[in-house]
């Protein structure tokens, strides 16, 4: 009996040993590279252990694109291959093992809403006049972008002139949402946003007027950043409204976001709306702690949880979400009003249609002599553009606008939109908060067909001009995603950013679109 006690003590013994060995002894960190989920991160890291290239990476990306975009569920987000994307990812990988990386982006494929200019392909605007014809110079994002060695491996579909929210374009046709088919993908940058969701690039980038980013980010359950108005240059980018026309991006982590937006931010001469971030100082865009919520002061705007019935379900799990702030460390100080309707305001905030003509005359010139147009009267004359709904509205509107100086309603806009700024910023003052936040939309993505507006609208953000972040927040009864926004002070995006990861990393509401799936070859273990 001795004896099998000793040799039971002898074995557990050797047993704590290998135990002990098995903490204290440093062991291979097994890692797994998976496409559909991959950040920037992830894919350098995947590049630096040998098991991935750039030529790789963009071959695997265009294998998805030819699955899902025209066939399978037919996604038809992408109007425009980069023929070159495979040659240019060669050359980044040769420049990478001879100098190494620019910077993060180097190597990284990203796509580009259709109406933000690229010397090598067409950038159309979904509109059939532009179709094949070629910008003379890159917008100036793009050219930062490939500066910092970024691919840009296609052009994504929009909604026809960036003018509506069906995702629907003569050019392009209509786009589907990754999450049900049966569904609006949100626009106008929906093409952008669906590109991202299933996998097409990395990362996107989209413009909005109004809603466009922030939108189509909401109903693909991506992060959607709007910076500060003047931070990024819209110059080469097809316009609306010198006013409120911002470059934004679209991807599946505020980090990801955070190193685009770190690469296009900065002063332009051919935008001097970009003159305004000279005054001001925003850095660390890409310093995200993972406590990042902990002792911040955040305000829930109760002004923007709409109180039709519809919007119950929705409001509900935007206010989960505030909980989930709250166990992450954060002050949520809750009821914040600025005592003005802000939804019944909305109407008289755009300015899309009183600037499109003047705008658009001006970005034509850049556009360069092979412009098939060279005005916007000759565009609206030739009747080459898609009738009925929005954009038809707005075209008629902005052919009767006349003198900006002397219009009106025009000049009482833009003065609603100062009003509504000014009482934003002094609204977070009061209550000394960092941001504020709310339901982008209360509701799920309307029917295929169905206007992606009403009580889904909100334009607040780009009316005001402040840098505005949209982050998943769940899922409605149709398993529809819905997001939380997060919006600050003009050129706090840093702060933003910061406040979105730190509810990114507390709540981890993304899912893959199961429309879809991973192909064979997209995980790589390393």
């Amino acid at each position: 009996m001795l004896v099998v006690l000793r040799m039971r003590s002898s074995r557990f013994a050797f047993l704590c040993v290998l135990l002990v060995l098995s903490f204290a002894t440093p062991r291979a960190q097994g890692r797994s590279f998976e496409l559909t989920t991959a950040s920037i991160a992830d894919i350098q890291a995947a590049v630096d252990a040998g098991k991935l290239t750039y030529e790789g990476l963009v071959g695997l990306y265009l294998k998805r694109i030819d699955a899902y975009d025209k066939q399978g569920p037919r996604l038809n987000a992408v109007i425009t291959i980069n023929p070159r994307a495979l040659e240019i990812a060669r050359e980044m990988d040769v420049e990478r093992k001879a100098k190494g990386r620019r910077g993060p982006l180097h190597g990284i494929p990203i796509v580009a809403k259709d109406n933000i200019d690229t010397a090598d392909m067409p950038t159309t605007g979904g509109n059939e006049v532009f179709a094949g014809n070629r910008p003379a110079i890159d917008a100036t994002v793009v050219e930062k972008l490939r500066q910092a060695g970024a691919i840009i491996i296609a052009k994504t579909n929009m909604d026809e002139m960036a003018q509506s929210v069906r995702g629907f374009s003569t050019v392009g046709g209509q786009i589907l949402n990754p999450y049900n088919l049966a569904k609006n993908p949100g626009g106008s940058s929906g093409g952008t946003g669906v590109a991202v969701a299933a996998s097409f690039a990395t990362v996107g980038l989209g413009t909005e007027t109004g809603v466009s980013v922030r939108s189509p980010a909401a109903n693909s359950a991506l992060v959607g950043v709007v910076p500060s108005r003047g931070l990024v240059s819209r110059a080469g980018v097809l316009p609306i409204s010198f006013t409120q026309d911002r470059v934004g991006v679209h991807a599946k982590s505020v980090a990801d976001a955070a190193v685009v937006l770190s690469v296009i931010r900065g002063f332009d001469a051919d935008d001097l709306a970009t003159a305004e971030s000279l005054d001001h100082t925003v850095t660390g865009l890409m310093r995200l702690p993972a406590n990042s919520l902990r002792g911040i002061r955040v305000g829930v705007l109760r002004d923007l949880f709409r109180k039709d019935p519809e919007a119950a379900a929705g409001n509900a799990i935007i206010d989960k979400q505030l909980a989930v702030m709250t166990a992450a460390g954060a002050i949520v100080i809750d009821g914040l009003t600025t005592g003005t309707d802000l939804v019944g305001l909305m109407p008289s905030l755009r300015v899309n249609s009183y600037e499109l003509r003047a705008t658009f005359d001006s970005y034509l010139k850049r556009r360069g002599p092979a412009s098939p147009v060279k005005s916007f009267a000759e565009l609206f004359n030739s009747g080459k553009w898609l009738k009925g709904g929005v954009l038809e509205a707005r075209f008629n509107d902005t052919m009767k606008a006349g003198d900006l100086n002397t219009n009106i309603e025009y000049q009482s806009r833009l003065q609603n939109q100062k009003m509504m700024r000014r009482q934003l910023v002094e609204l977070m003052d009061r209550y000394g908060v960092a941001a504020l936040v709310y339901p982008m939309k209360s509701l799920g993505a309307p029917a295929v067909g169905v206007s992606d507006d009403g009580l889904r609208d909100n334009n607040l953000a780009s009316t005001a001009g402040m840098p505005a972040i949209v982050v998943p927040a769940g899922w409605d009864a149709e398993g529809l995603p819905l997001a939380l926004e997060i919006m600050g002070r003009p050129f706090s995006d840093a702060t933003l950013l910061s406040i979105a990861h730190g509810y990114e990393q507390a709540s981890r509401n993304r899912v893959s679109p199961k429309s879809a799936p991973a192909l064979p070859g997209e995980t790589i273990p390393f």
